[in-house]
């Protein structure tokens, strides 16, 4: 599994620009000039393995990412879920996963379509959110009651964090907000929403009969 090491005062001092290779380490170098590697993998702080689905494709020409959508998993693992999205005929995954002790999985390059979010609307109207958001799956149930650990939620807010920093996103929204029919999805059930206020961004939950 590749993982990639916390950033690196001493690369950043000396401005050296690193490509990760299949088991190699590396710091992530949090300078603009330098050439970050696509697909992006690492916010800054935490460890990422990068494991590729088959399930996504290209956004369409012009397409603006603006928006986060958070996800619950109701797959009761981070490995379980990263089988899910390794099989072609689930056809489904997401960006990032990230687990209850906040290990973070990537299978899609943010600069690819993740197939999460479904048929979809959000508060403006627009369609298709697939080809506009980052997708970020929470491991919990979904059942109400599974909490979502301290870890996880600073995980979530780390990789939030970083996509405003290379994106103009404008929102964040409910899997259960943009799904449509209203009622299809009810995802992620009892999230602290409280948490990501003070990114200072529209947060859109519940269901969407706009």
């Amino acid at each position: 599994m590749v993982r990639f090491a916390l950033a690196l005062a001493i690369a950043a001092a000396q401005g050296v620009a690193q490509t990760p290779k299949a088991g190699e380490i590396v710091g992530y170098v949090p300078d603009p000039r330098i050439p970050m590697p696509s697909p992006w993998k690492d916010p800054g702080y935490l460890q990422i393995a990068w494991i590729q689905s088959p399930n996504y494709g290209q956004r369409p020409v012009g397409s603006v990412v603006d928006t986060i959508v958070v996800h619950s998993t109701v797959i009761p693992t981070l490995e379980k879920t990263t089988e899910a999205f390794q099989r072609v005929a689930s056809q489904v995954s997401a960006h990032f996963t990230i687990g209850k002790d906040g290990s973070i999985v990537q299978n899609v390059s943010t600069f690819d379509r993740a197939w999460h979010a479904g048929v979809s609307k959000d508060a403006s109207g627009r369609q298709n959110l697939n080809h506009y958001s980052i997708g970020i799956e929470l491991v919990n149930l979904n059942d109400g009651k599974d909490p979502y650990p301290e870890k996880q939620l600073q995980a979530l807010c780390g990789i939030i964090a970083e996509m405003r920093r290379r994106f103009p996103i404008k929102q964040i929204v409910s899997h259960e907000y943009i799904a449509q029919p209203p009622g299809r999805k009810n995802d992620p059930k009892a999230f602290p929403w409280d948490r990501l206020k003070y990114f200072g961004l529209p947060i859109y939950t519940g269901e969407n009969h706009g």
